[in-house]
């Protein structure tokens, strides 16, 4: 703040009295300086600012004419059980004693669904290092790489052989989508969405949106698999993005927003701010020169 004080009382101090030097003198040093001066302006503009472009998602192909009938296939992938994932598992039989065996957090009633994030966490089943997960009287279950549908039908070979064929069922559901955000958003952080699916769309919205100086079209995610880790990009301003599978979030996934170079450079990200921190920079310069050019003659 202090800087920028300083700077706006040197271009109301000096600035006037530098362009009227310029302007009155017709030097080779002048005619030198009337072209710095549009230059600097011309470059801070066409460097500085954040294009539109850069900053609106879904754009359409230059080349696309009915933008209102385009259509683009969601693919959906099934997400394949990890390690450290919680999932919530209830089962269902006409036994009401089997019910509370199998299902610990029955007898908590509604309460446990306002408690939300830490029930599951407590009371939901966690993948251990070696892809298992333990329930009563069932014992260790192995759901390394497992989708949803598939652990269900598992359970549901397993509980045949205590119960009765078709008088038991079980549901199976992740405990959340749990992921993190950082990089150049409004406000990075860990978050959950309870839902079976969410898009990166529905990420950045709980973030506030990625800032005026967030690339958008290189926005980076870390997703873990069972062989290890793998990044990669996408571009949030091609409509494209639509029927990428990667737009789809998965459990665990890390949204690393990145700047744009317009942020490095800490210069202005509107025109507006471009061209008064061009003439800020071009009067302390110019400042300086007519100071020892006066001191010369």
């Amino acid at each position: 703040m202090f800087i920028s004080r300083a700077i706006n009382r040197i271009i109301g101090l000096y600035l006037p009295q530098i362009l009227e030097a310029m302007y009155s003198d017709h030097s080779i040093f002048s005619r030198y300086l009337k072209s710095a001066l549009f230059l600097v302006l011309v470059l801070s503009i066409s460097t500085s600012c954040v294009s539109r472009k850069k900053l609106t998602y879904l754009q359409f192909d230059e080349e696309t004419q009915a933008r209102d009938s385009v259509q683009y296939a969601l693919e959906r992938r099934a997400y394949h059980l990890q390690v450290n994932d919680i999932v919530n598992i209830d089962v269902r039989s006409l036994n009401p004693e089997a019910n509370l065996l199998f299902n610990s957090s029955s007898a908590g009633g509604n309460n446990n669904l306002m408690a939300g994030d830490i029930i599951f966490y407590i009371q939901g089943y966690s993948i251990d290092g070696s892809g298992n997960i333990y329930l009563p009287v069932l014992g260790e279950v192995n759901v390394l790489g497992l989708t949803i549908e598939e652990l269900s039908d598992t359970l549901d070979l397993k509980l045949s052989k205590y119960f009765q064929s078709g008088s038991v069922y079980s549901r199976v559901q992740l405990a959340g989508i749990r992921f993190s955000v950082v990089g150049d958003v409004s406000r990075p952080g860990k978050y959950v969405i309870y839902q079976n699916q969410a898009t990166v769309f529905d990420a950045l919205a709980l973030t506030g949106d990625i800032t005026i100086v967030g690339d958008r079209r290189n926005v980076q995610i870390v997703r873990q698999y069972p062989e290890g880790v793998k990044l990669f990009e996408i571009d949030l301003t091609n409509s494209d993005v639509l029927s990428d599978p990667r737009f789809f979030i998965q459990p665990n996934d890390i949204i690393n927003v990145k700047p744009m170079r317009v942020k490095t450079w800490g210069i202005g990200t509107t025109g507006w701010q471009s061209i008064t921190l061009g003439l800020s920079a071009l009067a302390s310069a110019l400042t300086i020169i007519f100071t020892l050019n006066s001191l010369s003659q």
